[in-house]
């Protein structure tokens, strides 16, 4: 009995070691494609109606997350912005933020994917128009 349990001990600290590999398997993303289903690009967004951003974005290996912003595009104000962290090769998007801007803008919804943790991305935008 002695014999097995000084074994056990012995190889417990290898299961810890190896058995626990947080690593993705996946190889990195290097193809990503980024689909908007809404907005289309030119719509037009009344005044306190919501601005709603919805797609996919999907790739041919393991990406390291999303972000979605929009911006005023004559000052680059940043006026909404979400990112999320999650690995994986695909995502669906949905967001929505209340147009309340006080003069009409021409606001750019950029979705940007991670395609690794050094900061390369793959990015697709829309242009629409937020009246006051």
């Amino acid at each position: 009995m002695t014999r097995t349990l000084i074994i056990i001990l012995a190889l417990a600290p290898l299961v810890g070691v190896f058995g626990c590999n947080k690593e993705s398997k996946q190889a990195p993303a290097e193809n990503i494609v980024i689909t908007f289903t809404e907005p289309t690009s030119g719509d037009t967004i009344a005044s306190y109606n919501s601005l709603h951003s919805e797609g996919t974005i999907s790739s041919d290996g393991n990406m390291k997350g999303y972000s979605i912003v929009y911006i005023d595009e004559a000052t680059n104000d940043i006026l909404f912005e979400s990112s999320y962290d999650t690995e994986t090769d695909a995502y669906n998007f949905h967001e929505h933020w209340l147009n309340n801007v006080s003069t009409t803008t021409q606001v750019i919804v950029r979705v940007i994917a991670k395609k690794d943790h050094d900061g390369n991305t793959e990015t697709k935008e829309m242009t629409v128009t937020c009246l006051q």
